[in-house]
């Protein structure tokens, strides 16, 4: 019975199937029918627009495509033939318009139609399919003709008419001009976007004609930018329209860097990078890390003729970043590079600090002397070039060694800008307090002082060496000029009070601006660091500028001198009866010594601790030739007395294994003395360097033996009359334990050249592992597979670089990346390259032509490449040589250098032996061998980034 009862129902349902599926047909034949009765739509989304006697078209080219279900029919035109009667309705009604614009999704005119197939869909670049740019205009010929030859009757109507096309949709900026052939007819079409995306690279040619050459364009494109469109119209009765229209990109045109970089403070996660430009520009500041190819982006709106510092924060430590700029016309001439520090214990390494100290870099302080800025006088026939020079080439180098380069005061010769000044606040006197033309006034001498700045440091040699490594300074007697510190000299002049004070006043702001913002950066600090002299806005009557910094167990404290005499002077009084140093100076000198884990102290200052015995500078003093004596230590003798005897007794409580070092200038001539504590045993060490470009004096004008009172006595060694620095090394053993070994010495042009720029060896301190970083395994392409799910980060990581190898290869295959590297090779070459037999100096020259290529290169090179650095050109080219890269089948070499070619061939010959693969010499490379080696150089890129990503996350894991 239940038998029964199961087949009764399933052939009830099975009717009740059929009875469904009967209504379901009748519903869509109803469906049908009542779609076939709705109207389909007009295209009626287009609309037209009058504001005065300007109409705005707005085209749309979307909807007439649209079906009545909702769907796409690319076989419909973009635009019906009804509709386009109806624009032409619009534009020549009662009403007619003497400025048109019309706007459309994308461009009327961007390429013609063999170019957008080839480009856009398909082609060599196959980056699209077709369908997807079915609804440009190149694709659909006769409703570009349509609307162009609309467009341009129009205008030829009426002598006033005027024409704007704009549109979007390429992700890129275009200004075009679309001309008749042959005739003076011509419409601007501005092509913007995009406003938040990510630019796109420009495809397009620059040149072309569409529609069988009857229109021809030219377009001036807006790349790598983000950008929007605007335009000034002028439409009045009775006159010529006009039509001002342009794309604003992301940066400003025309803006022009006038002063820098200049790299700061750079710790082992932090730097301090200054900029100047001419107006005000939203700047961005790009760091890239040499290894990782990771880029850090800050960009800010600069104010114009005013230096500002990025502060770059979360680096990486004992990592080699470069510097470039976007924003401002001249970003190739102003790039930088500076090296992080390492972490002290880490990858157990000992303890590594080398410091530079420069003195005398403009001029001779003692008496205001001649300012060297724009001459230059070589003291030694063998000295192979400048300290300046010497320091830019060798601080360049990844991981050079130079941890700091220490200014000693001086570094702008400010005597001309103060002059200058000086009439401008007079006459800022007779106007009325707070006045526009006051302010005016104040404002151009303010930019006097300024350009003082943006000279000394903008000059051959010095901006080179500013722009790498890291720079500190401490004020001196230049910074503030012989008029404010009352000598007398070709810039004195007669000045009031009121305009001495304001001068005073500008020195400084001008002094915290540029040199202070190295390590202070204006509203970074949120409390006065330890050790260091304060601002005007963290208190009233803070005007010293000293300044404490540390390294591991190694101090630096840089001592002012002038504070006291430009600011604390008694109405009245002798200045020279002022003390060198304020109380505030002394507390905090007091509490930067107190540092528990100090046990080397250098003491910085731009005039001697010790070079006369305090009775001799006394006297000497008194004679006018020595006046500026005054401002020296032993003339204050209970002061020289109060700071020396407290550094030894601050040796005898940490021990007797504390170091003191005093490093000093300001006479010009290098000294290296000794002090002597009699009590005690103690000694320390002083050094005088100077000048490193300015004219050296011909002696030490004191006695080389002397006392300072019954316990402390000072012997003077050799005297160095040719431009000179110190150097001043720190070390330890591996692993950080025991004692820092410290070693400063003066050294020569010729020594400072042989130490810091020595091929092999020097002060490079690279890190260990680097040469793990450039091992890859052996892979094939067919080693490349898809990881559907899972995988270990390692796997994944790999892929990725399989992938973006593969990318690279078929990128660097292309015509257009070809020819930009030929360009690039026929640049190498230009001019006189002297040195091109070494890995090094090759990669220097390669690495300037090579960057400037890569910022301004195709996209596409761009997303799969890192950017070249001197780093891994310098590897890839060591490696070149070894032949351990890039060999390839026997052929003949190409010379690029015919003065060297005997040489180089000969030692060619000799290193290919009699195998069959070889590279040819780097001196000796053709085009094709060049762009090999940069081929080479960005794949081997991409190994050192998958390393170091791998190696920071097994490092992460083990945490």
């Amino acid at each position: 019975g239940n038998q029964f009862a199961d087949e009764d129902t399933i052939e009830a349902a099975a009717d009740r199937l059929e009875e469904l599926r009967y209504d379901l047909n009748e519903a869509k034949g109803i469906e049908a029918v009542i779609a076939s009765e709705i109207e389909a739509p007009d295209a009626r989304e287009s609309s037209f627009h009058m504001y005065g006697d300007v109409g705005v078209l707005l085209v749309d080219t979307r909807w007439n495509r649209v079906s009545a279900d909702g769907t796409q029919t690319m076989s419909q035109p973009l635009i019906s033939n009804d509709q386009v009667l109806k624009f032409e309705s619009m534009i020549e009604n009662n009403n007619s318009p003497r400025a048109l614009i019309v706007c459309t999704e994308f461009p009327l005119v961007e390429m013609d139609r063999k170019e957008t197939l080839n480009v856009r869909c398909g082609g060599e670049h196959n980056l699209t399919d077709f369908h997807s740019v079915n609804s440009s205009f190149a694709l659909n010929g006769t409703l570009q003709k349509k609307l162009l030859d609309m467009i341009f009757d129009w205008k030829k109507r009426e002598r006033y008419r005027q024409v704007l096309l704009m549109s979007g949709g390429l992700c890129h900026g275009l200004d075009t001009v679309i001309k008749v052939r042959n005739t003076e007819w011509a419409i601007q079409q501005l092509t913007t976007g995009p406003l938040t995306d990510r630019p796109q690279e420009v495809r397009c040619q620059r040149t072309g004609s569409v529609l069988d050459g009857y229109y021809e364009y030219e377009h001036d494109a807006l790349s790598h930018q983000r950008n929007y469109g605007e335009a000034l119209i002028f439409a009045k009765y009775g006159e010529p329209s006009t039509i001002n229209a342009q794309l604003v990109g992301q940066y400003f045109a025309r803006v022009g860097c006038i002063c820098g970089p200049v790299i700061g403070k750079v710790t082992d996660d932090s730097a301090v990078i200054l900029v100047e430009v001419d107006n005000e520009a939203p700047i961005t500041c790009l760091v890239c890390d040499c290894l990782s190819g990771v880029i850090l982006r800050s960009t800010k709106l600069l104010a114009a003729r005013r230096p500002h510092a990025f502060v770059f924060d979360g680096l990486e430590a004992d990592r080699h970043y470069t510097v470039r700029f976007d924003g401002f016309v001249n970003p190739d001439d102003r790039m930088g590079s500076f090296t992080t520090r390492r972490r002290d214990g880490d990858s157990g390494e000992g303890f590594s600090l080398n410091l530079v100290f420069l003195s005398g870099e403009r001029g001779n302080v003692a008496g205001g002397g001649m300012s060297s800025l724009t001459e230059e006088k070589k003291m030694e026939d063998s000295a192979p070039s400048s300290v300046w020079t010497i320091l830019g080439d060798a601080s360049q180098h990844p991981w050079s060694g130079m941890d700091a380069v220490i200014h000693l005061g001086g570094q702008v010769d400010i005597n001309s800008a103060c002059a200058a000044a000086v009439v401008l606040l007079a006459r800022a006197e007779r106007e009325e307090e707070g006045s526009h033309a006051e302010k005016m006034l104040l404002a151009e001498a303010l930019d006097h002082l300024r350009e003082a700045y943006r000279t000394s440091w903008s000059l051959p040699g010095t901006r080179e060496a500013l722009a790498r490594g890291s720079h500190l300074m401490l004020r001196g007697a230049l910074d503030f000029g012989s008029l404010l510190l009352g000598r007398r000299g070709e810039h004195s002049v007669t000045i009031s009070g009121k305009a001495k004070r304001r001068l005073r006043s500008l020195v400084q702001q001008v002094y915290r601006e540029y040199q202070r913002q190295l390590w202070d950066p204006e509203g970074i600090a949120d409390a006065p660091m330890l050790g260091c002299s304060r601002t005007e806005d963290e208190g009233d009557g803070n005007n010293g500028e000293w300044h404490f910094h540390q390294w591991g167990t190694v101090g630096v404290f840089c001592m002012d001198v002038k504070e006291t005499k430009l600011w604390k002077s008694r109405s009245g009084g002798n200045e020279s009866d002022m003390p060198l140093i304020s109380d505030e100076q002394w507390r905090c000198f007091s509490d930067a010594i107190s540092v528990e884990n100090l046990t080397n102290l250098i003491i910085c200052c731009e005039v001697p601790f010790v070079s006369d015995s305090i009775g001799d500078a006394r006297y000497k003093a008194t004679d006018a030739q020595h006046s500026h004596l005054v401002e020296h230590w032993p003339y204050h003798g209970s002061e020289l007395l109060r700071l020396l005897n407290g550094l030894f007794d601050w040796r005898q409580s940490r021990g007797g294994t504390a170091e003191v070092t005093l490093i000093c200038g300001g006479i010009s001539v290098g000294v290296d003395s000794l002090l002597k504590h009699a009590s005690s045993g103690s000694e320390i060490r002083q050094i005088i360097t100077g000048p490193a470009a300015a004219e050296p004096d011909s002696d030490l004008w004191a006695e080389r033996t002397g006392v300072l009172d019954s316990s402390i006595s000072y012997e003077h060694g050799p005297v160095t009359l040719v431009h000179n620095c110190v150097l001043a090394k720190f070390s330890s053993s591996p692993g950080g334990e025991g004692a820092v070994n410290a070693q400063a010495d003066i050294l020569t042009v010729a020594d400072f050249s042989s130490t810091v720029e020595s091929v092999d060896g020097g002060l490079k301190r690279r890190p260990g592992h680097l040469a793990q970083l450039h091992k890859d395994k052996e892979r094939k392409k067919s080693d490349v597979t898809l990881i559907s799910s899972g995988g270990s980060e390692e796997e994944v990581e790999e892929q990725r670089f399989a992938l973006n190898l593969i990318l690279l290869e078929k990128v660097l295959a292309r015509d257009d990346i070809q020819k930009g590297l030929q360009a690039v090779f026929s640049r190498l070459h230009a001019g006189d390259s002297k040195s091109f037999d070494n890995p090094i100096d090759f990669s220097r020259i390669a690495n300037k032509v090579l960057t400037r290529y890569y910022y301004s290169s195709p996209a596409a090179l761009r997303d799969v490449a890192i950017p070249p650095n001197l780093y891994i050109l310098e590897t890839v080219a060591k490696m070149w040589e070894e032949g351990t890269i890039g060999l390839v089948e026997k052929e003949r070499p190409v010379s690029g250098k015919k003065k060297t070619k005997e040489e180089l061939q000969e030692e060619w010959d000799a290193k290919k032996g009699g195998g069959k693969k070889y590279n040819v010499p780097l001196a000796l490379m053709g085009k094709e061998q060049f762009t090999r080696f940069v081929q080479e150089a960005f794949k081997n890129a991409l190994v050192v980034r998958m390393n170091v990503l791998l190696q920071g996350r097994s490092e992460k894991m083990k945490m």
